[in-house]
């Protein structure tokens, strides 16, 4: 009787531990682990540059919103355009979200000037204090800014200031003005990346 008693408590410790365990691996191993941190790839470069408005634009002032920045020139007849209405698109995704920036630097400031920038904002619906198009100095944006800052190549086709080869990517700023990635947003999983990686910054920033 009481071998059986001592047996009993045995067996009812065993429940009492392994099936909790056995919970704790079934649904551990059903529920995926949360998706990593964007990577940080340092800072971004300061600036204080015209927008089309007329206005500066500094990254002072873009402290604690997120920004997608790209590098483009107005009379670009290649890759400029395309950039330009995926920007548009994106825009128009988070039109409602006040944390949200786009910036787009061109690399051609002697021939876009503040008229000319806005004319060109106009014709992608950029919507005021939502995406900036910035000009200045040409060595200022395309040495410290494109290259040293966000490490991005700009290069004068030809050794002339006519055509340019330029980055494709978009470059993702977190509110901290830290580099979070870059995409090839030509490539549709890189620009599902982008999205997914904007949804986590502003998740995090919550």
């Amino acid at each position: 009787m009481k071998r059986n008693r001592v047996v009993g408590i045995v067996v009812v410790a065993f429940l009492l531990i392994a099936l909790p365990a056995s919970f704790f691996y079934f649904f551990s191993s059903k529920v995926p682990p949360p998706p990593p941190a964007p990577h940080k790839f340092g800072p971004a470069p300061a600036f204080m540059l015209k927008h089309q408005d007329g206005g500066t634009l500094s990254n002072d002032d873009l402290k604690g919103y997120i920004y997608v920045a790209d590098f483009f020139f107005t009379h670009c007849n290649s890759v400029c355009p395309k950039l330009s209405q995926l920007m548009n698109k994106m825009q128009e995704s988070y039109k409602t979200e006040p944390r949200m920036r786009f910036v787009s630097f061109t690399i051609d400031p002697l021939r876009d000037s503040v008229p000319v920038l806005k004319a060109y904002a106009n014709q992608y619906g950029a919507l005021s204090d939502k995406w900036y198009f910035l000009t200045g100095d040409a060595h200022y944006i395309r040495d410290t800014i494109a290259e040293k800052g966000f490490k991005v190549p700009v290069v004068p086709d030809g050794g002339t200031s006519d055509q340019f080869t330029h980055t494709d990517r978009f470059v993702l700023v977190d509110g901290a003005g830290q580099i979070r990635g870059y995409f090839n947003v030509m490539d549709p999983p890189q620009t599902d990346s982008l999205y997914n990686m904007i949804e986590r910054l502003l998740v995090e920033k919550r």
